[in-house]
């Protein structure tokens, strides 16, 4: 499995990253992407570790920066961090890039250094010169092979360490090279407020120096119950254990300092983060959160018991609400880079064989635990309640699969099951699909849901409520796998994408429909826990897969 270096990769040319390293003759020898992107104006600070500190949640990261600040590493991680941050910037066309144009011309195409392509969630080492892909291992190989720990996602600039096998924050690489170099070089057509980082004052540092401790954030900690808030707790520990969703919020993305509005989601968001990466491991209770989503919308104001799934979907919206990117069309806020994939429907009129295609965005999937004898309704609403300006129709949006008799042939129970049945044709009825090129009369047709683009993180909810003439709860177990394989249910149906997903997060619920409780499982750091309200507990990925999902 482990994959060598091509020797005449496109980036073979390319000088180590050390900033030691210099051509020696400039005029015989040519630029290395490094010598274009490394900026000679940079502070001292960026290419010494003479002010590294004990910033990082990632113990491998703080170990390599403290043998930097002792010189007895000599691999420079933040500066071929920052350089690789501007070698992302100018190939998606960023306005923060500071490269000249005439330069451009002679930085080498970014794509895998193993297989050549360039579209394969592209990973970049930050000890050597290899990029690699992620869809089909190159870069974990390269990592393995080389003992290189860490790499970063080039289009995001998530560091991802191997040791932990996970996506780091690290306070020093925002601060002194993301913010400092990008934000200060940038070209701004409006004026923004700069960001100021916090230097102790002269009667600061003794308390500092002799009251001081080095403590590790883990980003482990309960909440409390506020009056059956359970349903509330789920979902913001799984909000906390999404890597996207921490690097984003760590990272200050988002600064309540620099926000106007009232009850901002977003806000709540950053202090949530705030609170569980702070040295305080007590039951932490989210009130201000709570008020928020009281505010924003009135039906879940009160302590009567709620939906989770509900509350999820509520969240979103709210969240993008807050962010400053959000649009109506192609949205860059982070719930969207985090959650949206597009769904696609194939009405296939059974007459001509002339098939209709429509694409509409999505958050979730919404399964059936089993099929029903009477066909409801299939609006989309019901299944998936999308982002503001998202908005599917019944005839080209979601369906549930246990809204469809249709799939009563399968009742499995296991997710692929529940995917089977999603994504299996369904015959439409008389009246349902009107056909152009059979004159826009209506005909049979059937109609197939697909997923044309998978989102980063993918969220399914399976449908243990059954709404008719009384609630009732399915029982139901499923049986889930710890890797999901989602390419059986994509458009594309290749098996060279990157359609792999691993869990991190399981929600539960326990008694009746009414008077139940939710508590959930996240993967934290290789470990498996269990959040029930204020009470954390190590648990088994036996015990994961065992619950009830």
């Amino acid at each position: 499995m482990s994959h060598p270096q091509a020797p005449n990769s496109p980036l073979s040319p390319l000088s180590p990253l050390s900033p030691s390293q210099t051509p020696t003759s400039p005029a015989t020898q040519p630029k290395t992407i490094y010598d274009i992107l490394y900026s000679k104006n940079n502070p001292p600070e960026f290419y010494g570790p003479q002010q590294l500190i004990q910033s990082s949640a990632c113990s491998h990261l703080a170990q390599l920066k403290q043998s930097l600040r002792e010189g007895s590493h000599q691999e420079n991680i933040l500066e071929n961090y920052r350089a690789l941050v501007q070698y992302s910037l100018v190939w998606h066309k960023s306005r923060k890039s500071i490269v000249k144009r005439k330069e451009l011309k002679e930085l080498p195409l970014p794509q895998c250094t193993t297989c050549l392509d360039p579209l394969s969630r592209l990973h970049a080492c930050l000890h050597c010169v290899y990029l690699g892909c992620w869809k089909k291992g190159h870069m974990k190989d390269h990592q393995k092979e080389k003992k290189h720990i860490f790499a970063m996602e080039f289009d995001r600039h998530a560091i991802f360490c191997s040791e932990c096998d996970d996506y780091v924050y690290d306070v020093e690489i925002d601060e002194k090279i993301t913010r400092h170099e990008l934000m200060s070089n940038a070209r701004r057509k409006k004026q923004k407020v700069h960001y100021v980082s916090w230097e102790p004052t002269k009667q600061e540092i003794p308390t500092l120096v002799h009251h001081a401790t080095i403590n590790s954030c883990q980003g482990i900690r309960g909440l409390c119950n506020m009056g059956n808030t359970c349903f509330m707790n789920v979902i913001l520990q799984s909000f906390v254990h999404n890597p996207l969703l921490k690097a984003y919020f760590l990272s200050d993305r988002h600064n309540p300092k620099h926000c106007q509005k009232q009850y901002c989601m977003c806000c709540e968001m950053d202090d949530l983060f705030t609170q569980f990466y702070s040295d305080d491991k007590k039951p932490y209770g989210p009130c201000r959160f709570l008020q928020s989503m009281w505010m924003s919308l009135k039906e879940l104001a009160g302590y009567a018991q709620q939906d989770a799934h509900e509350f999820f979907i509520s969240a979103l919206n709210n969240i993008h609400a807050g962010c400053k990117e959000q649009k109506l069309a192609n949205c860059e806020c982070i719930i969207h880079k985090t959650f949206a994939g597009l769904l696609q429907s194939n009405v296939t009129c059974l007459r001509c064989r002339n098939v209709t295609t429509t694409c509409d965005p999505m958050l979730d999937i919404s399964l059936g635990l089993r099929p029903v004898e009477k066909k409801k309704s299939t609006k989309a609403g019901h299944d998936s309640r999308l982002l503001s300006g998202h908005q599917a129709t019944d005839k080209n949006g979601r369906r549930s699969s246990h809204d469809d008799p249709a799939r009563a042939n399968k009742q499995g129970n296991t997710l692929l099951d529940c995917l089977d049945r999603y994504t299996q044709p369904e015959k439409l009825g008389p009246n349902e699909y009107s056909c152009s090129k059979c004159g826009n009369t209506f005909q049979e047709a059937t109609k197939q849901l697909s997923i044309k683009r998978i989102p980063p993180v993918l969220s399914i909810q399976l449908k243990r409520f059954e709404h008719g003439t009384s609630t009732s709860k399915i029982e139901t177990k499923i049986k889930f796998p710890v890797e999901l394989d989602l390419t059986p249910y994509t458009s594309n149906k290749s098996k060279d994408s990157d359609n792999v997903y691993t869990l991190f997060s399981v929600v539960n619920h326990q008694g009746k429909v009414d008077t139940g409780h939710y508590t959930m499982f996240a993967k934290h750091r290789n470990e498996w826990f269990r959040f029930d309200d204020h009470n954390v507990t190590l648990a088994y990925q036996k015990d994961v897969l065992d619950s009830r999902a």
